[in-house]
């Protein structure tokens, strides 16, 4: 079995950026924060299963928005004031397309303790070939209990290639019924970011 890693908290810590003074690129701290999660999650749960995990993934995520913001804030002259709460993303020549779910028992369904998989295509359609991109996969309601591959990062993509990439989904031992909501997107080492896709999955709980 693949090993997956938790992605949580990470939209309520990117929500509240703004309130911490965070003013860099939006899509480069949005990946930082959704990186350095899964990567917080991978160590907390090493480090004392799901309670250490689950504290490994908020403290991932707000290092990794801090890191992004960091590297991506605009520089300003000093005693020059500038405002960036209307900035708009650039979006890039990449786009995200043919999405599908594959589940092991075939329901369209995430059950509990079930793997299944999200496939899907990356393709430049754009004038530029693009560097170090990042399929981003995020469950944005906060649903609890479902596990999320590590992403894996596309080094160069020229003009017109298209890479199909897979990413793991379980359903944990206690995820609830209900319904998830994913969103889908890719960034690149510039901090552009593709247009977003989002779709909704069913979630059944562990039967007895």
């Amino acid at each position: 079995m693949e090993k997956v890693a938790l992605i949580l908290l990470s939209t309520l810590i990117l929500s509240g950026c703004s309130s911490y003074g965070m003013q860099g690129n939006p899509a480069a701290v949005q990946a930082g924060a959704a990186i350095g999660g899964v990567l917080g999650a991978i160590v907390g749960d090493r480090a004392g299963g799901y309670n250490a995990s689950q504290f490994g993934a908020l403290a991932g995520t707000v290092a990794g928005a801090a890191v992004g913001n960091a590297v991506t804030t605009p520089r300003q002259d000093d005693g020059a004031e500038e405002e960036y709460d209307n900035y708009a993303p650039a979006y890039s020549g990449l786009h995200v397309t043919n999405l599908r779910f594959i589940d092991e028992n075939r329901n369209h369904t995430i059950d509990a303790e079930e793997d299944s998989k999200l496939v899907f295509d990356v393709v430049n359609d754009g004038d530029t070939p693009a560097y170090n991109v990042t399929p981003i996969i995020e469950e944005v309601t906060g649903m609890k209990h479902i596990l999320i591959s590590p992403a894996q990062q596309i080094a160069y993509m020229p003009v017109g290639n298209t890479i199909r990439y897979t990413a793991t989904i379980r359903g944990g031992r206690r995820l609830k019924t209900g319904e998830a909501v994913f969103r889908v997107y890719t960034t690149e080492s510039n901090g552009a970011m593709s247009r977003t896709h989002e779709f909704s999955l069913p979630t059944q709980k562990r039967k007895k």
